[in-house]
């Protein structure tokens, strides 16, 4: 059953539980810390993983707390929100649209995040983006933010807000796109068969599809992402990308972002 100390003990986190922002940062913090991405028990369903957004949060609960597994977006989104409501915040859903190649979106349904409303401001809560991506709440506002050496900000562009990084190097660049408004878990009954089986997409140069291997995590140095075989560390406003040719360091790398002993 979901329980709100267990949760929160698992998350490393003693601090207060007060709904105040201070303390979403915090735990939004600590989540991406303790609770990694990992889609490598959902990767052969390919984007048929969409059908199963309606999961019970007990069920969640102990898959990836008791169980001490990763999971997909919309499970470390669904968790997540179920803790934050029963600490006394107000929740909503969002979907987005992911950047890719030569800077197009996906489907507004492709990716699923929370957000917060606090003193009448709004702020993104993604527990559930492997990243490169903000690691602590961001606030649906212009201004620059400043996170790991990142810059973030929320921008207007048409029906849609995007959310912008920057690093130490380099221009402005999406992350992903949004429309503010409030969505249903069952807005997303059916969206798996409107996308092509073969939908693929450019991350870092790389061609993915729906079923590759991904596994992210967040340190106190940093994110650790690997995608297929490409390992990025992003931290400092910088990012480091290589490919692990070997099986034994590509092992490690994955116990290590999945916190699993050797």
């Amino acid at each position: 059953m979901f329980d709100v100390a267990a949760y929160v003990s698992h998350l490393r986190y003693e601090g207060s539980l007060e709904p105040t922002l201070e303390t979403l940062r915090a735990l939004h913090r600590k989540h991406l810390e303790s609770v990694p991405f990992d889609n490598s028990l959902h990767a052969h369903k390919g984007l048929a993983v969409w059908d199963e957004v309606e999961t019970d949060p007990d069920v969640l609960f102990e898959q990836l707390i008791t169980g001490r597994r990763g999971g997909v977006c919309h499970e470390l989104s669904g968790l997540f929100r179920t803790l934050l409501q029963r600490l006394g915040y107000e929740v909503l859903i969002l979907s987005a649209g992911i950047r890719g190649a030569d800077d197009q979106y996906g489907p507004d349904l492709e990716h699923m995040l929370n957000a917060v409303r606090i003193d009448g401001e709004l702020y993104l809560v993604d527990v559930g983006f492997v990243g490169p991506s903000f690691i602590e709440p961001l606030h649906v506002g212009e201004e620059e933010q400043e996170q790991n050496g990142f810059r973030f900000k929320v921008v207007d562009e048409g029906e849609h807000k995007v959310v912008l990084r920057q690093g130490v190097a380099g221009g402005w660049q999406g992350v992903y796109r949004f429309r503010p408004q409030e969505r249903r878990l069952t807005d997303w009954k059916g969206f798996s068969s409107t996308v092509e089986k073969d939908m693929e997409w450019f991350w870092e140069g790389e061609q993915l599809t729906a079923g590759t291997k991904i596994q992210g995590r967040t340190g106190e140095n940093g994110q650790m992402i690997l995608i297929g075989r490409r390992y990025v560390e992003s931290k400092d406003g910088a990012e480091k990308v290589r490919a692990i040719i070997d099986k034994n360091e590509y092992q490690d790398i994955v116990r290590h972002i999945l916190r699993q002993a050797a």
